[in-house]
C-alpha cells in the first residue's frame, strides 16, 4: 500500500512539473480566468433577460467557445463579437461559428477585454471572477452608450445593484470536462445609466427652477427648487438615459402634482411636464440644461 502511494505521489508531482514547464515556454498566454462554459440553457436565459434582437451587437467578454454569441446570432438575428486572450478557444470559436453558420454575423478577437474597443456594443455578456467584473466595471460604464444592457453570469458588480435577476435552478457546470457540478445559478442584468448628477436650471411660466440631482448608477436623489421654496423629488427613476420623477407641493388651497419626464443627451434635458392641480395645470414642454 505504502509503495502504491508513493507511486502515485511521483504521478502528480511529475504532472504538475510538465504542467508549469509547458507553460513556461508556451507562446499562448495562459487565461486570466478558468475556462468554464456557460450552460446553453442559461445563454439562452441570459439573452432573453437582455431582450436581444437582429439590431444588436452582442460583445462577450471571455467569450470561451463561443456560444453566447453564436447563439445571439442564431437564435436572436443579433450580430456578435467574442474577446478572449486564448489563442486556442478563437480557434475553436470560429470553427464553432462556420459550423454554426453564423460566421458572417460574428467575429472573434484574441486581445486583452480591457483593451478591447467596446463602444460599438449595445449588448455586452461576462462569465468572469468577482474581482475581474468590478476592475471592468469603469471601462463598461465609460464606454458603452446609456441604455446598453449588461448580463453577467454567475457573479454581480459588488454595489453596482443589478436591474434584475435571473435563476436557472440546477444547472451543470463543468470545472472539470468529465465531472458535472450541479447547483442553482444566477444571472444579473444591468442598463448602463446617463450621467445625470449636477444642477439643471429651467424656466415653467417664467419660474426659474433648479434640480440637484445626486447618483450612484441607476439611483438618483434630488431636490427641485421653485419659487424660493425646496422640496424633494419623489418617485424618481434612471433608466438608461431617460429620467422621471414627481414633484408635490401643497399649495395655498390645493395640493399640486408634477410628473417630470425626459431624455438626457449630454448636458441637455428634453422632456415633458404634467401639471396636475393649481392654476398651472396642464401639460408643458421640459427643457433644462446643466
Amino acid at each position: 500500500m505504502a509503495k502504491r502511494w508513493c507511486t502515485l505521489f511521483f504521478l502528480i508531482l511529475m504532472a504538475g512539473v510538465s504542467v508549469f514547464w509547458a507553460t513556461a515556454f508556451s507562446q499562448e498566454p495562459m487565461p486570466e480566468v478558468p475556462y468554464v462554459p456557460t450552460p446553453q440553457e442559461v445563454v439562452v436565459e441570459m439573452l432573453k433577460m437582455a431582450g436581444v434582437n437582429r439590431n444588436d451587437i452582442v460583445y462577450d467578454l471571455g467569450c470561451g467557445d463561443g456560444r453566447i454569441v453564436i447563439t445571439a446570432a442564431k437564435v436572436f438575428g443579433a450580430r456578435g463579437v467574442g474577446v478572449d486572450n486564448d489563442p486556442s478557444l478563437i480557434r475553436q470559436s470560429n470553427e464553432n461559428a462556420r459550423q454554426a453558420g453564423v460566421a458572417d454575423r460574428v467575429k472573434f478577437i484574441e486581445q486583452d477585454l480591457f483593451e478591447t474597443d467596446i463602444r460599438e456594443a449595445t449588448v455586452v455578456t461576462l462569465y468572469l471572477l468577482p474581482e475581474l467584473n468590478l476592475k471592468l466595471r469603469p471601462k463598461l460604464l465609460r464606454d458603452l452608450r446609456p441604455g446598453s444592457r449588461i448580463v453577467a453570469h454567475e457573479f454581480d458588480m459588488d454595489d453596482w445593484k443589478p436591474d434584475r435577476t435571473g435563476k436557472a435552478p440546477k444547472v451543470k457546470l463543468y470545472y472539470h470536462p468529465a465531472i458535472p457540478y450541479e447547483k442553482d445559478t444566477y444571472f444579473y442584468y444591468w442598463i448602463v445609466p446617463a450621467n445625470a448628477e449636477g444642477l439643471w436650471r429651467w424656466t415653467l411660466s417664467d419660474q426659474d427652477c433648479t434640480l440637484r440631482l445626486t447618483q450612484k448608477f441607476q439611483e438618483i436623489h434630488g431636490i427641485v427648487q421653485m419659487k424660493g421654496r425646496e422640496t424633494p423629488i419623489a418617485d424618481a427613476h434612471l433608466v438608461g438615459d431617460q429620467l422621471s420623477f414627481t414633484l408635490r407641493e401643497d399649495g395655498d388651497n390645493e395640493k399640486v402634482k408634477m410628473q417630470f419626464n425626459g431624455r438626457i443627451s449630454g448636458d441637455d434635458i428634453a422632456g415633458s411636464v404634467e401639471v396636475q392641480g393649481g392654476p398651472l395645470a396642464g401639460n408643458y414642454a421640459w427643457a433644462a440644461r446643466r
